[in-house]
Parts: C-alpha cells; structure tokens; sequence
C-alpha cells in the first residue's frame, strides 16, 4: 500500500473550451480517463474530483480503480476542490503521509513524469516536489504531509500555488516539459495533433 495518494481535479466546466473538455478525445481516449490511468500506473490510491459535468466525468471513467468524489460547490474554485479531494482520499485510505495533485487537462503527463516526482519525494521527503515548465512551478505536484492540513483546508479559486509560493524555500523542481501542455481551448487541442 502506498503511503501517497493521488487527487485528480475534474471538477470544472471549461468555460475557455466551451464543453467538457475532461471527455475530449486525445489519441482516442478522453483526458480524464487518461490522466486516471497515467494516476492509476504509479500504484497508488487516486481520488478523482468531479462537479461540473459529473454524470459524464464518472461514466468515462468506469472500470478504473479509481474513488470519485463529487464537488456540488464546484464553481466556489480550484482551491475548494483540492480541498475536498484531499478530504475524500484521506477518509477512503488511512495512512496517507504525501499527496500528489494532478489536473485532468494535462494531456502529454505520463507515468515516467509521475514517478520522477515519487523518487524526488523519497529523496526529499520534507520538500514540495512542483514540476517545472517553461520558467514555472505547476502540477502536478506532491506535497508532503506537514502540507496536507494546509490542504484541506484551502478555499474559493485559490489553487495550490500559493502555496508553494509562500513555501518556496522548500520547493524542489522536477523538469518536466509534459506539464506544459495543458488543454484550456479547442486551439490547445488542435495544437496536439
């Protein structure tokens, strides 16, 4: 049993791309169901947050061993999803000391990514390990556990990046070029191919 766990944020309407961009296709399978399975290949227990477009999010997701964790105040932000996804793992598995957040709409992160930011982990285990990207610190990340009260406890459209702005000093970047592609528009796709 891995002592990480994994909280894939799916909860949001993509206003930018117009329809659930979570079920667009890429290379034939929609991203959520993607990136679950990309969450899926590290070992460890992932909890996937759904809300806007929840009935469609779940059903892509069927036969995934995978918790899913409805957000009905979803429009309240990215901040309140972590924080009920972070709640939801915990609740399901005891003795969760890390915890990796991944977006749903990065389309080229791979299981190799993931596991580089495990190995930080264990290298670093007092450190929040953040890919890096194009001059930037984003998600994925992994945050240890001195980090998961911090968690659970964010709110409204305040994502998980203040706090490692705020934590800086403990930061280690993982390079990772994948991270950089995220799908926000039907441009972002059309990029893709």
């Amino acid at each position: 049993m891995s002592d990480i766990g994994i909280v894939l944020l799916a909860a949001g309407e993509a206003s930018r791309f117009g329809s659930a961009k979570q079920a667009t296709l890429v290379k034939g399978v929609p991203l959520v169901r993607r990136a679950a399975m990309t969450a899926i290949h590290t070992g460890a227990p992932v909890t996937v947050v759904t809300g806007a477009y929840r009935d469609e999010v779940e059903s892509l997701l069927d036969g995934l061993d995978v918790a899913l964790a409805f957000h009905p105040d979803w429009r309240d932000g990215l901040g309140s999803s972590i924080a009920l996804g972070v709640r939801a793992l915990l609740q399901e598995h005891v003795g969760i000391a890390a915890v990796m957040i991944m977006l749903a709409d990065q389309a080229l992160v791979d299981p190799q990514d993931l596991q580089r930011l495990i190995d930080a982990h264990r290298q670093y285990p007092g450190a929040i390990v953040a890919a890096s990207f194009d001059g930037v610190l984003g998600p994925p990340c992994l945050f240890s556990g001195q980090d998961i009260d911090t968690l659970r406890a964010l709110s409204g459209p305040q994502g998980a990046r203040a706090l490692l702005q705020r934590q800086i000093d403990r930061v280690h970047a993982v390079t990772m070029p994948h991270a950089a592609v995220d799908i926000d528009t039907p441009d972002d796709l059309a990029r893709l191919d």
